[in-house]
């Protein structure tokens, strides 16, 4: 089927000028393809900021032993935990550039290389059809200083996904897996913004900075167009929004922001989809089928996570808004009334890979 129906033009042209590049220049043209043709805004914005590290993995490396493959993710893994704690990165994109994956057909042993890939990032064992988690940090300086983390959801993409019905996840030049952080986009963008201010009333030169993201309102906009435009893919829209009139609404929480034209009557609570987008590794991705096959079901998912605190729904902490941490043990964060909402506070020896990051200086791409 590739033979006969090839590649779209731009998946084409990154997979010609990533044959012949190093792992700056991979990440450079990744980073272009994700801001011109990736249909995720989170993943836009992060490419057009500057917010994303790269691990890239070639044909050299991943001929080399998995102790090899684990150690170069590990560091690159490292480095993205050091700028994320300074607020410079949200995303993580694991690269694995290969002709040979790039033209590979969609089964069982393309899947095993992703699980195996995902395992070796991730230190688990990672199986298709389920949530794996990693973690970030951000830092707020100052006394006491502030710390919170995020969990981040691990999604895969891959080129076999050009021309198929799951089209919003494809990739140029073999596979990948993606970790963007929303939350600690929005919040290390609150914090830039509040230091540029703080620079501008104090009459200190602020080189020119990028445009910063500051509120999970700004977040749940993003997301809503997202879903709204995702792409036509053979099958049509593999996600989609869903009428306002879905949610009920004696117990719908508030909108965190007045909807656009284009948004309005539709749902900020739920969307629906035709894959989970929360799986780490979908088993639809690796099927031959080019439409969607009638056997999968529509899926019902969810938007509160950005902003509907409340306690039954954790995820809107630990993905949204942050957990606060304890910095160090010199600087207790200040007592306050209990709260069922409020985190547990530990100091950062709990967090073992943060602590590496924050020991070392490697190089970055």
């Amino acid at each position: 089927w590739r033979e006969q129906v090839g590649f779209t033009p731009e998946i084409q042209s990154a997979h010609v000028a990533l044959a012949g590049a190093n792992a700056a220049g991979a990440a450079s043209i990744l980073n272009d393809w994700i801001y011109r043709h990736q249909p995720c805004l989170f993943g836009r914005v992060a490419a057009k900021t500057d917010r994303i590290h790269y691990c890239i993995l070639f044909p050299a490396d991943l001929s080399r032993s998995d102790e090899h493959i684990r150690d170069c993710i590990q560091t690159a893994r490292t480095e993205w935990t050091r700028l994320g704690f300074t607020g410079q990165k949200s995303a993580f994109v694991i690269a694995a550039i290969s002709e040979r994956i790039a033209l590979a057909s969609p089964n069982n042993s393309l899947r095993a290389l992703a699980c195996r890939i995902a395992s070796l990032y991730l230190l688990e064992d990672v199986q298709p059809d389920r949530v794996f988690l990693d973690s970030i940090w951000l830092e707020k300086a100052g006394t006491p200083p502030a710390t919170w983390e995020w969990s981040v959801g691990a999604n895969y993409f891959s080129s076999q996904g050009d021309g198929r019905w799951w089209r919003d996840h494809r990739f140029p030049g073999g596979m990948a897996f993606s970790m963007n952080s929303v939350g600690h986009m929005m919040k290390s963008g609150a914090l830039a913004n509040a230091v540029a201010a703080l620079d501008k009333a104090l009459g200190i030169a602020t080189p020119t900075g990028r445009e910063n993201l500051n509120d999970l309102g700004d977040a749940l906009n993003l997301a809503m167009r997202t879903i709204a435009g995702a792409s036509n893919a053979v099958s049509g829209p593999a996600t989609f929004l869903l009428p306002q009139e879905v949610d009920d609404p004696t117990s719908r929480p508030a909108c965190p922001m007045p909807l656009p034209g284009p948004l309005k009557g539709f749902s900020y609570c739920r969307y629906a989809g035709w894959y989970h987008t929360d799986f780490t590794i979908p088993s639809e991705y690796f099927e031959s089928a080019v439409e969607r096959p009638d056997s999968i079901l529509r899926r019902s998912l969810d938007f509160t996570y950005l902003f509907h605190r409340d306690i039954d729904n954790p995820d809107h902490e630990t993905m949204g808004s942050g957990r606060r941490i304890r910095t160090d043990s010199d600087h207790p964060a200040p007592e306050a009334a209990p709260s069922k909402m409020q985190a547990v506070e530990r100091p950062l020896s709990d967090c073992p890979r943060l602590v590496t990051a924050l020991g070392r200086r490697v190089s970055t791409v």
